[in-house]
């Protein structure tokens, strides 16, 4: 049965800690707990996703060798269809290890027993980082009652694209790519050889329909969360039809 140690707090400051290991999951809990985090364990990835059920989470602390499944695996569940960021506890950390968790979407990557000085440091700038995010959405949120209109916003943290009215979607890493690269330009439109490059793929058949694979999903996403956004502009590539803030 998972443990709760809590200080009552916004959802974009919890913490949920994954760990088959019961001495290290009991040593990251108390000290969280101690720097006056809201904190729940769980033994394993079953366990975690019961208590998705019924609590939101800023973070979870996800270890690899997990009783029952890879942490690496949940540490993808969460990319795709969450917007918790997660961070990988390891028996070993090298190289190959590092890359596999960052591919798998997790943020960061601690070697066991953690430096808890180092972890500590981490998790209060990630919740941090959550908190702004949050603030934002309550801007948007404020703004749409009493009547003002809001701009489109990608948000870094979290890869989620934010609609005018604070409507807001989970996007996978590609998605991110390509509305961030936008985002970011300074021209009316991205040349569709500039997106290749910046995406990784290669200027072939198999490379472009993934990139249109992109696209379509975008322009789904996008309604979802308020409407038309991305313009295709012949002959060159894509571009936003209103202005877009990189946050």
């Amino acid at each position: 049965m998972s443990n709760s140690y809590r200080i009552e707090q916004p959802a974009s400051r919890r913490i949920v800690i994954v760990v088959s290991d019961p001495e290290c999951r009991g040593r990251l809990a108390a000290m969280l707990q101690d720097e006056g985090h809201d904190v729940d364990t769980a033994a394993s990835a079953l366990e975690f996703y019961g208590l998705l059920a019924h609590r939101e989470f800023r973070l979870a602390v996800l270890e690899a060798e997990l009783s029952d499944q890879n942490g690496l695996l949940v540490a993808r569940f969460l990319k795709r269809n969450t917007t918790i960021s997660s961070i990988m506890l390891a028996g070993s950390v090298d190289r190959k290890v590092r890359l596999a968790v960052y591919h798998a979407g997790a943020l960061a990557c601690f070697c066991k027993p953690v430096d808890l000085g180092e972890f500590s440091v981490l998790v209060n700038n990630l919740l941090n980082r959550g908190q702004a995010a949050h603030a934002e959405v309550l801007v948007n949120s404020m703004d749409m009652q009493q009547g003002h209109h809001s701009k489109w916003k990608i948000l870094r943290n979290g890869w989620v694209l934010a609609g005018p009215r604070g409507t807001m979607v989970k996007l996978t890493i590609k998605e991110f790519e390509f509305m961030s690269l936008l985002a970011s330009s300074n021209q009316m439109a991205v040349s569709r050889n500039a997106i290749l490059a910046h995406m990784g793929y290669r200027n072939d058949v198999h490379g472009n329909k993934a990139l249109e694979a992109v696209v379509h999903r975008l322009r789904l996403k996008t309604q979802v969360a308020g409407g038309t956004l991305i313009e295709t502009a012949h002959g060159v590539g894509w571009g936003f039809s209103t202005e877009v803030a990189l946050v």
